[in-house]
């Protein structure tokens, strides 16, 4: 009997080990994406990465994150709805205070998360909707 020939090193499966150039990569899409691009970017990367265990779950976090900030925005866009139709003088712009509220927050921790899965590590945010697992 023989044995089989090894496996080299580029297209061994990862199977939790230290996540390789490709994975930090796209884990950083995942969490630098939603600044721009909401929950589509960390949603698309679930999907398709699937060979990578650490990469579906940075972007599972990422995606929990950024459909609480959805969330946040049509909670917003509801409230100012509200607002215009009572006519209530100078309040609209609170709102418009939380929308920039809202994407800073949104942009700062995906920022930093970013920067770290890029350095390999885990991401943390300060809550998430459990969505994605």
């Amino acid at each position: 009997m023989t044995t089989p020939p090894p496996v080299p090193p580029e297209s061994a499966p990862q199977s939790g080990g230290a996540p390789n150039n490709d994975d930090k990569t796209m884990a950083l899409v995942a969490h630098f994406g939603m600044v721009l691009f909401g929950w589509l970017p960390a949603l698309i990367i679930y999907l398709v990465k699937s060979d990578s265990p650490w990469v579906k779950r940075e972007a599972a976090k990422a995606f929990n994150f950024s459909i609480l900030a959805t969330g946040a925005y049509i909670a917003l866009f509801i409230l100012g709805l509200a607002i215009a139709v009572i006519d209530i003088p100078f309040i609209g712009c609170f709102v418009t205070l939380g929308y920039v509220a809202v994407w800073i927050t949104l942009a700062a921790f995906g920022i930093m998360n970013g920067i770290k899965v890029n350095d390999g590590g885990e991401s943390k945010y300060p809550f998430e909707a459990p969505l994605l697992k």
